[in-house]
């Protein structure tokens, strides 16, 4: 049998705690300091673990207050778990369709991230982050926009110019030398705000499809958490497998 790893032992810890009714909705969770201490680790581990959980909907997390379990109306109870056997950049999907992906750099920034985006990379809110922002452009015609927010933990060691022409799974594997292991994945229905609209190139309130992701490298360390906005009528398309 496989050994546990330490982020997996902590995320087994909770689950089984909140599915088998030991945690309850609007319960604290102990504090990282008090969680790296019992299952000795470090608390970017910790931030791991915690990220993923909030990234599944079970826990919640506000800044001064600490992370509680979320009730069961406010969490997703029915999910539909996709086999991807390949993690694929949306890059190389469309390549697939034989076309290639242009961008426009909108913004490179650093900047202090506020409360949710901080829950998603497991820091804590006001802590800097360097964001990506982008639009994308397929036969000339803009398709969506993405915006990338690095973990701090991260070294971003890469040619600016790259962003005129790569993916960022690309960057990531190439330039920066990390593997990605792992991506969690949500799509979404949204409207474009004011922002999106004068971006992209749209009427305010157009409707919208939106890729959440979080991408972790082969350690399970969280490397970004990212939003990809895409148009009308652009659409995905995924095959599920059934396990035997």
């Amino acid at each position: 049998m496989a050994r546990q790893t330490s982020k997996s032992r902590i995320y087994d810890h909770f689950v089984n705690g909140i599915t088998s009714g030991a945690l309850s909705p609007g319960d604290r969770l102990p504090t990282e300091k008090q969680i790296s201490e019992k299952f000795d680790v470090s608390r970017t581990t910790v931030q791991g673990v915690m990220s993923r959980l909030v990234h599944e909907g079970l826990v919640e997390r506000f800044q001064r207050r600490g992370t509680f379990v979320r009730a069961p109306d406010v969490r997703n109870d029915v999910r539909v778990d996709l086999d991807i056997h390949n993690i694929q950049s949306f890059e190389s999907e469309i390549a697939v369709a034989g076309k290639n992906v242009a961008y426009k750099l909108v913004e490179l920034s650093r900047s202090p991230c506020d409360e949710r985006i901080a829950a998603h990379l497991g820091i804590e809110a006001g802590r800097e982050v360097t964001s990506l922002y982008r639009t994308r452009f397929i036969s000339g015609k803009c398709i969506g926009s993405e915006r990338r927010f690095f973990s701090p933990h991260v070294a971003l060691e890469f040619e600016l110019s790259a962003l005129d022409r790569e993916g960022v799974h690309m960057i990531i594997e190439r330039d920066m030398g990390i593997v990605i292991g792992r991506i969690d994945a949500a799509l979404l229905a949204q409207t474009a705000t004011d922002e999106d609209a004068q971006v992209m190139g749209v009427d305010p309130g157009a409707p919208l499809l939106v890729r959440c992701h979080s991408l972790f490298d082969t350690k399970g360390d969280m490397i970004l958490y990212g939003e990809s906005r895409y148009l009308e009528p652009f659409s995905f398309r995924y095959t599920a497998t059934v396990r035997g």
